[in-house]
């Protein structure tokens, strides 16, 4: 049985401001980060412990060419992989965890 992806609610806004600030570049950059994040995603549904418990059982994927990390962890009860984030790497406060 396959892992469905659920989303916490800020992980939009991460990902249209990271896009946002990739399409004031280069609307190509802008479709190579979301590449990127497709690719990922495909990654973890297909490995989902496959990246390192980074703080309570919660994993990191490291984007590739990109300098961000998604941030998740498993429910295996439910067959879930909860993405908690998609952070920039150089980011220093790790709150994300808390918001709702």
């Amino acid at each position: 049985m396959s892992y469905k992806f659920i989303y916490r609610p800020f992980v939009k806004q991460d990902l249209q401001k990271a896009t946002a600030y990739y399409r004031a570049i280069s609307p190509n950059l802008a479709k190579d980060f979301l590449y990127r994040i497709r690719e990922a995603k495909k990654y973890i549904s297909l490995n989902p412990q496959g990246d390192d418990i980074m703080y309570n059982d919660i994993r990191m994927h490291n984007l590739y060419q990109f300098p961000y990390h998604i941030h998740y962890y498993i429910d295996h009860n439910n067959k879930h992989i909860i993405i908690l984030a998609v952070a920039f790497s150089k980011r220093e406060n790790l709150n994300f965890y808390r918001r709702k």
